[in-house]
């Protein structure tokens, strides 16, 4: 493995090497595994389509059997009613004593779904009367054939349908009664069931219009019927489905029969005659068709099916789409054991669940526009991945040359004085030098070069002080810190200069500073510009301090001193700024050139001395004293270095 690493580390160090790994690591698993991802997503989707008929299927039987079970619910609570209950008033025997109540089924509301509760009692084959039928909608009820005073319609409508189905179609007599006694005798459980009551109350509440006479002949002869007790048995609740026209929902009643072994074998007064034989009596509850065919569907439906089925109501029009797919939802299909028999009018009651293709495919089509969005954005951040890679690559390649640079310019540096304190040491230790002028003069050039090569490590120590050290600015005059550097800047090489001049500012407003920072700032400015922008002494033989070979910087300035000038800025910001009159610096490099040992050009052809840390070290004074420095064009020609310093 180290062997691997030590022959092909150099090789991955390249860009394009890194573009290849970043492609076969990154980009390239992500194009595998988000077409793998694509395809997935498209068969699911198709088998999701495929499977809507089978659903729109599965759907109509969840919603029937659901839709049943509340319906089986509902019939079980009315199965449970008390019988007397379907009276408007009945009679109950509490301690002896007979206590008249009123149903609460005129009393109470009526629980969603129900119409209407009925009641009707068979009479005998002697009787001339019609069997009275009893309806009961909460509030409101009515007895015997007398409308409501408020007349209400549909109180009538269960009144007549009753009539019609229990009483015209199949007149009530004894012999009805007990045949259904019989059966009740015979089938024992899965007739009904048998509910025990005092003989007195159930008396009074079966003898209809003799209800006052026979409570009088009870209360008077306690010993008339003492307290004995009747069985009624009670059959289960069927179902009777009724056409109600071609344009409407059928109606559905449930009812049951309740029956009670007639008296034969007692004694009774002539009022109790009603009691003598069999009585049969037929019970029931009127449902919503409303209800039960939409809205009970309708509320399952948000329960039982998925976001891509829904359920139509009968009636509702059906689209010749062909996406669309139908199944029938038969809601009393579940209840046919119920069923007193299955008319065609059941069938219209009949809802409708509906498969909608094309609400899945819109469905599918956010879906997709998801996915697609989230692949722009992977595609996105990889490229951009690349670019930083790439970007990355790139600086560390400037980064190695700059190194490489500073390097190449320390050595130089490095070099060119020592090997002159050397000469020059060597020149004196050997006693070539016999005259006390020159040996002076190479003495001091030993101390110049010394102090060149001081400096040049000050520089290399002043920029990692910089860099790991917290410095605080303190509120100072700017004014008097140029000042105090103004003497030494005006001398070069032991003399005076006459390549700068000063402007400052007077009564300029304190300034977060820090006295070792200014010297560095300005110094190095200046130094900057007398290195890259000499000036032509006027009547000289050359440029002053500089490198040119005749002075002229190329824009008709040349003989224009260097400006060092404090001022307030229009947005009242104190400025320190350095003006020459040089070549100029790029646009493009104006924000490099404050970077660490960037020289522009290239070391091995450059002619001018320096490591690439003045103008960095320029910026990390600037920032320890919470100012901004940056290069700006001068007009006319040259640079303005401008440091914006923070108010005290």
């Amino acid at each position: 493995m180290n062997r691997w690493i030590a022959k092909y580390l150099p090789r991955l160090s390249s860009a394009r090497t890194a573009l290849f790994l970043y492609v076969l690591l990154v980009v390239l698993p992500a194009v595998v595994f988000g077409g793998l991802l694509w395809r997935q997503l498209r068969t699911d989707q198709e088998r999701q389509l495929d499977e809507i008929p089978r659903k729109c299927e599965d759907a109509a039987e969840r919603l029937a059997l659901s839709c049943s079970r509340r319906v089986r619910e509902l019939l079980a609570r009315q199965h449970d009613l008390p019988f007397e209950h379907f009276e408007a008033e009945y009679f109950s025997e509490e301690s002896g004593e007979l206590l008249r109540h009123a149903s609460p089924l005129a009393l109470s509301q009526r629980p969603p779904g129900v119409l209407g509760w009925f009641s009707v009692r068979a009479t005998g084959p002697e009787s001339a009367e019609p069997a009275p039928i009893t309806v009961l909608r909460g509030t409101q009820s009515s007895i015997g054939e007398v409308p409501p005073e408020n007349n209400d319609p549909i109180e009538q409508f269960i009144r007549d349908i009753v009539r019609e189905e229990f009483v015209d179609a199949d007149p009530f007599d004894i012999m009805p009664a007990r045949d259904s006694l019989f059966n009740a005798r015979e089938e024992e459980d899965g007739w009904g069931e048998v509910r025990r009551r005092q003989l007195r109350s159930a008396i009074l509440n079966l003898v209809g219009d003799q209800e006052s006479a026979c409570r009088t002949a009870l209360e008077n002869e306690p010993t008339l019927i003492g307290d004995i007790q009747r069985d009624f048995h009670v059959k289960y609740l069927e179902i009777r489905v009724i056409e109600a026209g071609q344009q409407q929902l059928p109606w559905v009643i449930a009812y049951r029969e309740v029956v009670m072994e007639g008296l034969r074998d007692m004694n009774l007064p002539m009022c109790m005659d009603t009691v003598n034989t069999d009585v049969l009596i037929v019970q029931g509850v009127v449902l919503d068709p409303e209800w039960l065919f939409v809205r009970l569907p309708k509320q399952e439906a948000i329960r039982v099916l998925d976001r891509s089925l829904r359920f139509a109501p009968p009636g509702e029009p059906r689209d010749n789409d062909l996406d669309m797919h139908y199944a029938f939802a038969n809601v009393l299909g579940p209840l046919d054991a119920l069923l007193h028999e299955w008319p065609e009018a059941a069938k219209r009651g009949n809802g409708v669940v509906v498969g909608d293709k094309g609400v899945l495919r819109r469905e599918f089509g956010e879906q997709n526009a998801w996915f697609g969005g989230v692949a722009l954005v992977l595609t996105i951040s990889m490229a951009i991945g690349i670019r930083l890679l790439l970007s990355s690559i790139r600086r560390s390649r400037v980064e190695a040359e700059r190194t490489r640079n500073f390097v190449a310019s320390v050595t130089h540096e490095l070099r060119t004085p020592i090997a002159a304190v050397k000469l020059y040491g060597e020149m004196l230790s050997d006693g070539w030098i016999q005259d006390e002028k020159r040996r002076g003069e190479y003495l001091q050039r030993i101390v110049h070069e010394s102090d060149r090569l001081d400096g040049l490590v000050d520089r290399v120590l002043l920029r990692r002080k910089l860099s790991d050290a917290d410095h605080t600015p303190h509120g100072g005059d700017l004014n008097s810190e140029v000042e105090q550097l103004r003497p030494g800047l005006e001398m070069v090489g032991g003399g005076a200069a006459d390549d700068i001049r000063f402007e400052l500012t007077r009564d300029l407003p304190k300034v977060l500073l820090l006295h070792e920072g200014v010297h560095v700032v300005l110094t190095n400015l200046v130094e900057n510009a007398r290195k890259y922008a000499p000036v032509a002494v006027a009547g000289g033989d050359g440029v002053r301090n500089g490198s040119g070979s005749n002075g002229s910087n190329g824009n008709g300035h040349a003989n224009e001193p260097l400006l060092v000038r404090t001022r307030m800025s229009r947005k009242g910001r104190v400025l320190l700024e350095v003006l020459d009159r040089g070549p100029g610096i790029p646009e493009e490099d104006r924000e490099k050139i404050f970077q660490a040992f960037l020289r522009l050009g290239d070391e091995q052809t450059r002619s001018t001395k320096g490591t690439g840390l003045g103008l960095h070290l320029v910026a990390l004074q600037a920032k320890a004293m919470k100012a901004q420095v940056r290069a700006l064009p001068r007009q006319g020609g040259g640079t303005v270095f401008q440091v914006l310093f923070t108010r005290a």
